[in-house]
C-alpha cells in the first residue's frame, strides 16, 4: 500500500515538473558591445528554418517586432546589415503521465493517465555579420495545445521573455 502511494506520489511529481510550463533562456556574447548594432536581416542559409508554418510565420513577426523595439532596422540580407538573425525550431512527441487515488476501507483506488503533448523548442541566433560570431542566443521551450490562438500566444510569450534579456548597452 505504501509502495503503491509512493509511486502515484513519484508520478504527480513527475507530470508536474513536465507540465511546469515555458523555458526561456538567453545567452549572449559579455564582451561584445551591442551599441554599434543598428540593422539586421534574416539569414537566407538557414537549413533547420521551419517552412510553411502559421506558428514561424507568427515567430518571425514577433521577432521582428522585438528587434524594432530594441531600435534596430530590418534590412534585406544584401544590404550588409549589422546583425543576421537564424530562427529554427522543432517539435517533439512527449508522454505525461496524470496520477489519481483514493484511499479508502480496504485499500482504495487509484490509476494512472498517460497523456501526449507536443513539446515546442524555438531557438533564435543573432550573429555579428561582420564577423561573423554568434552573439545572441535565446532558447523557449513550451508545450503547445490543440489551439492555435493558444500556441501564438505561446510564442509571443517565449519572444518577449527572450528579447526582454536583452543587453544593456
Amino acid at each position: 500500500m505504501k509502495t503503491r502511494f509512493a509511486l502515484c506520489a513519484m508520478i504527480v511529481c513527475i507530470a508536474t515538473a513536465v507540465a511546469a510550463g515555458q523555458q526561456v533562456s538567453v545567452n549572449y556574447n559579455h564582451s561584445q558591445s551591442f551599441s554599434p548594432f543598428h540593422t539586421y536581416a534574416w539569414g537566407s542559409n538557414n537549413t533547420n528554418q521551419i517552412q510553411n508554418s502559421i506558428l514561424a510565420q507568427v515567430a518571425q513577426q514577433d521577432i521582428d517586432a522585438a528587434l524594432q523595439g530594441k531600435g534596430l532596422q530590418k534590412v534585406q540580407e544584401s544590404q550588409k546589415p549589422d546583425l543576421i538573425i537564424l530562427a529554427s525550431g522543432g517539435m517533439r512527441q512527449q508522454t505525461s503521465y496524470n496520477a489519481w487515488g483514493m484511499r479508502g476501507i480496504g485499500g482504495g483506488m487509484g490509476g494512472i493517465t498517460p497523456q501526449q503533448n507536443v513539446e515546442a523548442t524555438l531557438i533564435v541566433d543573432l550573429y555579428n555579420a561582420g564577423t561573423q560570431s554568434l552573439v545572441w542566443r535565446g532558447i523557449a521551450q513550451d508545450t503547445l495545445s490543440n489551439n492555435g490562438n493558444k500556441n501564438q500566444q505561446i510564442v509571443q510569450k517565449a519572444i518577449q521573455k527572450m528579447f526582454n534579456q536583452w543587453p544593456k548597452n
